[in-house]
């Protein structure tokens, strides 16, 4: 929003003292003189309705909040609580309007402050008297808001009526839910019996194939053995045959053939 469209409010209390100044030092602070004798005079504290005030301030560049209370003589606790009042009572400017990033306060945000220390009024009553001298601002702002809270406009929500309504809502009937439970207790009991039978047959069963591996795998040792032995047997023989038969021919006991003749060729 325009700042240079608001009009600030020309306090009575502040003209008959600063008609007394020079115009050349209208828009300066005193000297340190004066701002000596200001605060001698003036109370330290931000009480509305104080009097013995120095001349409304209208600065040309923005301040810091030190300047501020030095020249009204008041803490700067008490000038940043009238910068939130100035903000409360001109909703329509942006805080940037009001405080520089720097933390200096505006022109325009310094005069105000000034008004509301100067102007003797209670809050409200210096707020009533902001927006009635600034109509045009307060009917902008006021459509301003209209349009980004459309919810809280009371024409809006006065244009809501309720009428009562003929229609039975029809109800229909819930059908009652059964439920049946059943005991599977023995059925599992049961399970798991058969279960531990059928684990105990597989181990017998693998026991028996045990024995049985064990028992062929001896009884093919005991017929090999045997094999064995009956092939050792018969070599021994053959071999006494042998020997007996060399033995007897030996002692002339067998007498040893001859090959018969050969015919011979012509």
């Amino acid at each position: 929003m325009n700042s240079s469209a608001f009009q600030p409010m020309l306090d009575s209390i502040a003209f008959p003292q600063e008609a007394d100044l020079p115009p050349a030092q209208t828009n300066l602070p005193p000297t340190p003189e004066a701002q000596g004798e200001v605060a001698a005079t003036s109370p330290a504290t931000s009480r509305e309705g104080s009097t013995n005030q120095p001349p409304l301030w209208q600065p040309v560049e923005p301040q810091f909040t030190k300047a501020i209370a030095q020249y009204y003589g008041v803490s700067r606790k008490s000038v940043q609580q009238w910068f939130q009042k100035v903000k409360e009572a001109c909703p329509w400017f942006s805080e940037s309007d009001l405080k520089l990033p720097d933390e200096r306060y505006s022109p325009l945000c310094v005069e105000l402050m000034g008004q509301y220390r100067t102007s003797g009024l209670p809050f409200e009553a210096w707020k009533t008297q902001i927006w009635e001298q600034n109509p045009e601002l307060v009917a902008a702002y006021q459509a301003a808001q209209k349009i980004h809270n459309p919810s809280t406009d009371p024409s809006l929500l006065s244009s809501i009526t309720l009428s009562p309504s003929d229609v039975p809502l029809p109800v229909y009937p819930l059908q009652p839910l059964r439920l049946t439970v059943v005991d599977s207790t023995d059925r599992l009991t049961e399970a798991i019996n058969n279960l531990n039978t059928t684990l105990q047959q597989f181990v017998t069963n693998d026991q028996t194939l045990e024995d049985a591996l064990k028992q062929n795998a001896t009884q093919k040792g005991s017929r090999l053995g045997t094999e064995l032995a009956i092939a050792e047997i018969g070599s021994m023989v053959q071999a006494t045959e042998s020997a007996r038969v060399e033995l007897a021919k030996k002692l002339g006991l067998l007498s040893i053939p001859t090959d018969p003749p050969q015919p011979q060729s012509a």
